[in-house]
């Protein structure tokens, strides 16, 4: 591939504009790629972004997909659009950054994999938490203290996600009066979720926390299994998962706080590391990270400070440098998929409210 790949962008809505399109353009701006441009839906939203950002607005995507230019494309839509969407750019010969999750079901996600597998193409799932320059620190403290056994052997794990504000004030993306109606979502679910709470609570877990189940597994290293797993609606959860051996918590509640209180925390034997992960739109802030260690005059807590580096754009930075050679991708479907098939067992088992 050039030494500067060529990516065209389906879908500049608020996410599109605000966490990965503003991203590429300053890589642009830099030499590390060219942006071919960008598709809507919305013909007065595609040229009013094409024009901020000075990039080419195609008709369609089956123009940009035809452009034998584009090496790549992100595609950032609502979920229920990512099987289809991803389908049609990996069969162009197109690597695809998507946002989470994947897809909605498990042989969805097989397929699509495959089909990247097939045509050697990137595959990427933007779970921006893997580019966190705290969430770095701590994986790197975590393996370090599980293989000096420093704190004992690990006896639990604890992601909980009570968000509130997500926004926090990061920017107000271009809106153009919708003269083009949209199509309605088609979601597809697991075998198993048909009822009309199931599937609120699916799109809940889905929407919310895929991000700590995908950091669970990223920090752990392999795949959980299910055990139980309960919602209130989709207003809150709680699933116990198990990852060799050692129980693994992930819950959550829907909160309007304007505070975002989201934790990991790893409990060992003789001490503690737990993850402070921060707002997701906020571009100054990273991770925090605590480690509790014991000691003969008790304990000692040391607080670890990551220097700040928008999750989102090191997330770009990081799909542009795989389409490079130079690094592998952080959040690939191989690794992914995980979580589609954690996810679909939690609400094939579920208990819903």
């Amino acid at each position: 591939m050039a030494a500067r790949p060529k990516i065209g962008f389906i879908g500049v809505g608020m996410m599109g504009q605000l966490a990965h399109l503003a991203n590429y353009a300053r890589l642009r701006d830099s030499g590390d790629c060219e942006i071919a441009g960008v598709s809507d839906l919305q013909p007065l939203l595609a040229r009013a972004v094409g024009k901020k950002y000075n990039v080419h607005v195609y008709e369609n995507n089956a123009q940009l997909l035809a452009d034998p230019t584009v090496n790549a494309v992100v595609c950032i839509q609502q979920w229920p659009n990512n099987y289809q969407l991803v389908k049609q750019i990996l069969q162009a010969g197109k690597s695809v950054l998507t946002e989470k999750p994947m897809v909605g079901r498990l042989d969805e996600a097989q397929e699509l994999m495959a089909l990247a597998r097939e045509k050697g193409l990137l595959y990427a799932v933007g779970f921006m938490k893997r580019y966190d320059t705290g969430v770095e620190l701590a994986r790197q403290l975590l393996n370090e203290v599980r293989a000096s056994d420093e704190l004992g052997p690990l006896l639990s794990v604890d992601a909980q996600c009570d968000g509130g504000d997500w926004l926090q004030n990061t920017g107000t993306p271009i809106k153009v009066d919708n003269t083009t109606p949209l199509p309605p979502l088609c979601p597809t679910y697991p075998d198993g979720c048909t009822t009309p709470q199931q599937q609120a609570a699916y799109g809940y877990l889905v929407n919310i926390f895929a991000h700590n189940i995908n950091l669970c597994h990223y920090l752990l290293g392999s795949e959980m299994t299910v055990y139980a797993a309960q919602f209130q609606a989709d207003h809150s959860m709680q699933a116990l998962l198990r990852h060799e051996g050692v129980p693994v918590t992930v819950r959550g509640a829907s909160s309007f706080s304007p505070d975002w209180r989201e934790y990991t925390t790893f409990t060992f034997q003789r001490g503690e590391l737990i993850i402070k992960t921060p707002v997701p739109m906020n571009r100054q802030q990273a991770a925090r990270v605590i480690v509790t260690r014991s000691s003969q005059r008790g304990y000692v807590t040391t607080e670890y400070h990551a220097p700040i580096d928008w999750a989102f754009f090191r997330e770009a930075q990081g799909f542009v440098r795989a389409l490079t050679g130079e690094q592998l991708l952080r959040a690939p479907a191989e690794t992914c998929l995980w979580d589609v098939r954690v996810m679909e067992r939690i609400i094939q088992i579920a208990e819903v409210l």
